[in-house]
């Protein structure tokens, strides 16, 4: 009898500690930046080696098995990037390598209401129209970010979008 309450009091303790560490994992805040008319939405998530390490090889992790929705973008006046025209509401997507093709970053229209469905949870990105679609290679950075940072700049003439997840910089440029 001892030994049944040891090893269930172990599996408790087990099971709290992977809780607190799911629960310290996930973002704790919905971000919002502007820049001019501009505005972008992303969730705060925790920065996580191996998570992106499996989206950068495809596989792996779980992170590394599917689509990452990781901004809504909102831009009332249309900017174009790499001469692809974006307007309206948007979704930035970042997708996992998959066999001999990078990871990418996506920006896809679609319908915002099925995106963020909980704070704390990122959906699977819906179908709709890419408009965008370039490779993920973010820059390894000397400054860390614990959380994924997002920060936005308008000159007026261009936009850029600088994405900062863990010690990994991409910097997206687009023109008015």
């Amino acid at each position: 009898m001892k030994k049944l309450a040891l090893a269930l009091t172990v599996l408790a303790l087990t099971a709290a500690a992977v809780g607190a560490q799911q629960e310290k994992n996930l973002p704790n805040r919905l971000m919002i930046i502007e820049a001019g008319d501009v505005k972008v939405r992303y969730l705060n998530f925790v920065w996580d080696e191996e998570a992106f390490a499996a989206l950068e090889k495809g596989g792996g992790a779980p992170a590394g098995t599917r689509s990452w929705a990781l901004a809504r973008i909102l831009t009332p006046d249309p900017i174009t990037l790499d001469g692809r025209r974006v307007s309206g509401g948007a979704l930035l997507i970042l997708n996992p390598a998959s066999g001999s093709e990078p990871m990418t970053l996506e920006i896809r229209m679609v319908d915002m209401r099925d995106v963020f469905t909980d704070i704390n949870v990122v959906a699977v990105p819906p179908k709709g129209e890419t408009v965008y679609k370039v490779p993920a290679d973010f820059k390894t950075v000397d400054a860390m970010a614990d959380r994924l940072t997002m920060k936005l700049d308008d000159s007026g003439e261009s936009l850029k979008l600088s994405i900062h997840y863990g010690n990994r910089l991409k910097v997206l440029e687009g023109k008015r």
